[in-house]
Parts: C-alpha cells; structure tokens; sequence
C-alpha cells in the first residue's frame, strides 16, 4: 500500500497534534500501556540466566545450552523444541545493562504493532533464520565444505528475533527516519561478514531480511494480523464508497484503516478502472502469490527440518501456498470488487469495506469528511440491490453471475 498506512500510524498522529515536548512526552506515556509482552520476556529471559548462572555449576549451564541449542545435532534428532527454547537461553552471562536495549527495541515495537504481530516477528523469525541456518550447515557438512564439529555448536540466545524485529521496525517506523535505518540495519549486519564473520553472523543477516519481509507484508496488508472471529459468528456486510478519483479513494483507505480500533474491519480495498477498462485493486488482507511464496517458504523450512530437508521444504512451501494463495479469495469477493468498479464512471475510485453493520454509521460520518459517496445497498455480487444482476447498466440482459 505505498506506506500510506503503516502501523504505529495512531501514535505518530498524535504526537504530530501535539505542542510542545511535555504534550509529546505525556502522549508517550499514554501508550506505553500497550506494552505487556517485551518486559515479560526480558525478565524470563533475565530470569532464567540467573538461575543458570548462580544456582548450576558451569558443566550443568554448558548441558543445558547444548542442549537447547538449533545446531545442526539437535535439529537432526528431530528436537524442534529448540525453534523456541533457544530464544529463551543465553550462551554467556549478560549484566542487566545489556536487557535494557532489547526491553527497549521489543517496547518500541509492541507500541507500534501490538504484542500479537510482536510475538509473530520475534518468534516466527527465529524459527525460520534457525532453520535456514541449519539447512545452510547441513548442506556444507554433507558436501564436506564444513567440519564436523560445526554440527555440535553453541547457537542460542536473542539475537535472531531482535535482529529480525529491529529489521520490520526500520521499515515500519511512521517516520522519515526509515530512510536511513533500512540501510543502516544492512551495514550493522553486513559488516561483521566481511571481516570473516561466523555462521551466527549469516543468521543475523538473513533474520535482519526477514524483518524486513515482515514490515513490507505490514504495510502492504494491515488487516492481515488482525484476528476475526470465525465465519460463522460473523454478520458482515459489504459496503462501497465511491471517490472523485482513485487518490481520494486510497485517502478514506487510510481513514477506515485508523478506525480499526472503535470499528472491526476485516477487509478492505481499493479498486478503480483505467481507459483500457482494466481493473486495478490494493487489497488489505487477501493474499496474492508473492504473499503465497512468502509464507509458503516459511512454513516449508520449518516443516522440511522435521524430515531433515529444510531447503527442499522451502521450495516446496513457496511453490505450493503460492499456487493456493493465487486461487484462493479471502475477504472481499474478487467479483464484488469487479462489479462495482464496473458500475462506476472511469477515473473514479471506489474503498469497499468488509465490516460490522455496527460500525457502518461511524465509518460513513468518517468517510464522508475524504470525498466518500455511499454506493447505495451493495450486496455479495457488489450490484446495487435495486439492480438486476441479469441485467448490464445499460438495462440489456447480461451475464449473470461469473
């Protein structure tokens, strides 16, 4: 979506609304009570090197970081267990100075995204990175570019997850400053492999890539990490707005994305046709093929590495959610979209809506303050329920449904 909605996108506002510094600072105050999972996972973490360092000898803290560890031993007797424990373990004693920069990296993003898309990216990333670092090492094992020694190696602790967070963070961050985080995140990562890095450094910057697939995915689709009760329970209603143009279509996107809070949305879209008469749409949930390869690829590495073939289970992965996602439709019908673009002039843009028929009226008085016009009562088929859908604008028989 162009980074015309990025997460955190509330908060920027207000701190933009604001005075003077003190207004600034109160504004910030105010939503550090978003924060709930950073501070619970640095002081587990804290907690259990403490324990580790003061109440087992250093023989027992060497078992229990082995054996919690994603290297390549562990991994190939099928100790999946480890995708997740590794991230709670450290390798070494860390002071409590040390937590303060992972508490404040892990804080910023749960303001930002909230604790649920902070717990997808932190944990989701470590999986993956581990797993593709695992893949990378078996493979050089295998072809004798490694040692065997490799395969018994130390690898725990945060740094995947907070390299991957701090990567989605400097492409979602409401500033200009994510000009030059995006390619400051790359020369933290890159430098250490060019002075001969290790295998841990690899990981660092594919966790780093990873994140930053995730804040390009939060942007391109915001209602994709949002959770919706199941179908059954739903009583959604398709509604449509039509716009002067397809700029002033993708303004009331921007204003129905900041209502999502007050008013639950499930979808939504922007679409508009050219003088070619094609159809263009930018959707916030549905998935399309490279969104299909992307989580495809994920879920295939980390099920590859129960079988010992993380790599064959990326590709596989990518290719086959690919070809789902391609076909699937999810939240707004294709042929809704389709057929109400059709049934507006060219050159004007339309913003249809999946949401509660409770939160229609506060969506309507917002909308309207953008140049938003209610196209009056459109159904499933995303024709005007006094229109026949038989019938072509034109009043001609048409085609009926596609």
């Amino acid at each position: 979506m162009a980074a015309s909605y990025l997460p955190g996108g509330d908060l920027a506002d207000a701190l933009r609304a604001a005075g003077d510094w003190s207004a600034k600072a109160k504004i910030c105050l105010s939503f550090l009570a978003r924060v709930r999972l950073a501070p619970l996972y640095v002081l587990v973490v804290v907690g259990i090197d403490v324990i580790l360092s003061h109440a087992v000898s250093a023989e027992v803290r060497s078992q229990i970081v082995l054996a919690n560890s994603t290297n390549v031993a562990n991994l190939q007797d099928h100790r999946i267990w480890t995708l997740v424990t590794s991230a709670f373990v450290l390798d070494e004693r860390a002071g409590v100075v040390a937590m303060i920069p992972l508490l404040l990296l892990l804080s910023v993003a749960e303001v930002l995204w909230g604790w649920r898309r902070l717990l997808v990216v932190f944990f989701a990333s470590n999986a993956v990175t581990s797993c593709i670092v695992y893949g990378l090492l078996l493979t050089g094992v295998r072809g004798g570019w490694l040692g065997g020694a490799i395969t018994i190696a130390n690898d725990v602790g945060t740094s995947y997850g907070s390299h991957a967070v701090g990567g989605a963070l400097a492409l979602t961050l409401p500033v200009r400053a994510r000009r030059y985080l995006v390619p400051l995140a790359v020369v933290v990562v890159v430098v250490p492999l060019l002075n001969g890095g290790t295998f841990t450094d690899v990981g660092h910057l594919l966790a780093v890539l990873l994140g930053f697939l995730a804040g390009w995915q939060m942007r391109r689709r915001p209602l994709a990490g949002h959770l919706h009760r199941p179908g059954q329970l739903r009583a959604d209603q398709t509604v449509a707005y039509a716009f002067d143009d397809v700029t002033r279509a993708r303004a009331g996107l921007i204003t129905a994305l900041r209502q999502h809070r007050p008013v639950r949305l499930d979808d939504a879209a922007v679409a508009w046709s050219d003088r070619a008469d094609r159809i263009h749409v930018q959707e916030t949930r549905d998935m399309d093929a490279i969104d299909g390869t992307l989580a495809g690829a994920a879920w295939g590495v980390v099920l590859g590495t129960f079988v010992g073939l993380p790599m064959t289970g990326l590709v596989i992965g990518a290719g086959a959610v690919a070809v789902v996602a391609r076909w699937h439709d999810a939240g707004l019908s294709d042929t809704t979209v389709e057929r109400t673009v059709h049934a507006l002039p060219t050159g004007r843009g339309a913003l249809l809506l999946l949401t509660d028929p409770a939160g229609q009226p506060a969506l309507t008085r917002a909308l309207a303050r953008t140049g938003g016009t209610p196209v009056p009562d459109v159904d499933r088929n995303g024709v005007p329920s006094d229109q026949d859908p038989d019938q072509d604008q034109d009043g001609s028989p048409g085609s009926g449904r596609t």
